[in-house]
């Protein structure tokens, strides 16, 4: 086995201990290492991870390292050195479906608690906030009323629009088998603004203006601006949050509304073809359909579903953690989960309402 002899500098520095340590770790691949320390008077904290390094490689390659002739205060420190190992995380076993099931439950109390907190934040600054001479006055709201509302007006009408007109085409069908097309308008009109206008629009919000919620706060949180926020003094709820919510609660029951409209007109074409009913007869079935409680009932499922996916959508973002991936999972659970509430808060309306 071939034996290497290494003089040491008088001072074993960060500057010559990279070029030293290429050579001894060559050395000690082949074979037994000795390092001559008579020469050493000083090192600073480089020579600490020098010598550990070589004692690992000393210790995989099974070939000796002999330090000789070191000083006795260097000799003694290098023999109070320590290898410090960090401790194995433990493997938690869950494959307990009663435990999965347990954090799954506290995981979903967890986000319920943090939206309720949200939303009386939300409206404590949207009603107390402008008489709170304290306050600091953002801007932003007619900027997120353009995005969340007047963007979304097209794929609103045309998802409404369609859906009605098949469900008003496929509804015409079975009424006039049984001789009872002339109450096409007054129970699609009922079924349009008391159901699938605002259903649809929020679940069309919660896919095109939800998501872009949660992305864009989120990329704020894994970029840290967030906690800029917070440094500079400016609540993230009221400069992040408020404005949001302040846009959807007025333009989701205008867009329910006028969506409303677009399905009511799509439900006369039917009428029109196939039931031979004209406009004014199909006017007085809406009317007959319709009563000014449905239009109540109308727009606070609009302004609740509007709110469940302002908030939602605003809780992902501000809790996403980490980097690009982080972004992509608080928009996509976002989507989801303001859709899987609406529908249920949907059924418990129905519930309530009739």
């Amino acid at each position: 086995m071939e034996m290497t002899s290494i003089v040491l500098p008088s001072a074993l520095t960060a500057a010559n201990s990279k070029k030293l340590l290429s050579s001894c770790k060559s050395a000690l691949t082949k074979g037994e290492l000795h390092l001559d320390g008579s020469s050493l008077a000083s090192m600073d904290y480089s020579a600490d991870a020098f010598f550990a390094l070589l004692a690992e490689l000393s210790e995989k390659t099974g070939n000796k390292l002999v330090l000789e002739h070191f000083p006795p205060e260097i000799k003694q420190h290098l023999q109070n050195l320590r290898k410090m190992v960090p401790p194995e995380k433990p493997q938690r076993e869950t494959n307990n479906i009663l435990e999965m099931m347990g954090g799954a439950g506290f995981s979903l109390l967890k986000e319920v608690f943090e939206v309720l907190v949200l939303l009386f934040t939300a409206i404590y600054w949207t009603i107390v906030g402008p008489f709170d001479k304290g306050k600091i006055h953002f801007g932003g709201i007619t900027k997120q009323m353009f995005k969340s509302g007047s963007e979304a007006m097209g794929i609103c009408f045309l998802f409404v629009g369609l859906i009605c007109l098949t469900m008003a085409l496929q509804s015409s069908v079975m009424l006039n088998a049984v001789g009872g097309g002339s109450y096409l308008a007054s129970g699609l009109g009922f079924l349009i603004f008391a159901e699938i206008g605002p259903l649809l629009t929020t679940i069309i919000l919660a896919g095109r203006s939800g998501s872009a919620m949660a992305a864009e706060i989120a990329n704020m949180s894994v970029c840290e601006e967030v906690k800029a926020l917070k440094s500079m003094a400016i609540p993230p709820v009221q400069y992040l949050v408020v404005p949001r919510f302040i846009a959807l609660s007025i333009t989701t029951p205008i867009l329910s509304f006028s969506a409303s409209i677009v399905g009511s007109f799509a439900g006369f074409l039917i009428a029109y073809f196939f039931c031979d009913i004209s406009f004014s007869n199909y006017m007085m079935g809406l009317r007959d359909g319709i009563d000014p409680m449905t239009f109540l009932k109308s727009t606070i499922k609009a302004l609740v579903f509007g709110w469940i996916v302002t908030l939602i959508a605003c809780n992902k973002g501000l809790n996403a953690h980490g980097g690009a991936e982080a972004v992509g999972k608080a928009t996509t659970s976002s989507v989801v989960a303001a859709i899987c509430t609406i529908v249920i808060s949907d059924t418990l309306f129905a519930f309530i309402f009739y």
